[in-house]
């Protein structure tokens, strides 16, 4: 899986649930120079490393794209759980993706396309993650995305999710402790995220 040194976090500056720097973080804790592949079983376990992980809002007519965690999904500490975030581990199958020069976003959009039936559309990283309270929170670090599609014809094509369809946003925030904590977070700020993610270009029916 990809990822980044811890110690280089500490030295950007830790932070606990959301953060609007994107352009503090993301060039540095995605430049090739400071990226490396660890063992997905080895990177699990082992809190001095962060696995970078793309978590895509995807967005239609007001409404926004949910699905449960199925028993599919590698992720066991998570399962049965709802989600709105699209996306998943970069594993070394991109690493051919970095060598060329290419880069993560090519690689979000690959893990985009096997996850969920989606073509192109324009996206924005509007946020960042990061949740040390937990297990799982600790050796990863997301990176929010918000995009928008023209139509809701999308399809789970891993195991790993169930039953993914758009759901109005008042009713996406309700009980918000039927979601894994990534997905707590970006509806409790939904606002905000939406905002950015329009200033940089990317808004509904555009």
């Amino acid at each position: 899986m990809l990822c980044f040194e811890r110690r280089l976090f500490e030295e950007l500056g830790v932070f606990q649930g959301l953060s609007p720097e994107v352009e503090k973080y993301l060039p540095v804790v995605t430049s090739p120079s400071n990226l490396l592949y660890k063992n997905r079983s080895e990177a699990e376990q082992d809190p001095r490393y962060k696995q970078l992980i793309p978590y895509v809002l995807i967005f239609c007519n007001g409404k926004i794209l949910r699905y449960r965690r199925g028993k599919g999904g590698n992720e066991t500490r998570l399962h049965g759980l709802y989600s709105v975030g699209i996306g998943g581990h970069i594993s070394d199958e991109d690493h051919g993706l970095f060598s060329q020069g290419i880069g993560y976003h090519d690689a979000m959009r690959r893990e985009l396309r096997e996850e969920v039936a989606i073509g192109a559309a324009k996206e924005a990283a509007v946020a960042l993650l990061n949740d040390d309270s937990t297990e799982v929170g600790r050796v990863h670090f997301g990176v929010v995305h918000v995009m928008h599609v023209p139509d809701e014809a999308v399809a789970g094509r891993r195991s790993g999710i169930l039953g993914p369809e758009f759901v109005p946003v008042s009713e996406a925030v309700k009980n918000p402790s039927s979601y894994e904590s990534w997905s707590r977070l970006c509806l409790e700020n939904l606002d905000w995220l939406l905002s950015k993610a329009a200033a940089s270009g990317v808004r509904a029916g555009v």
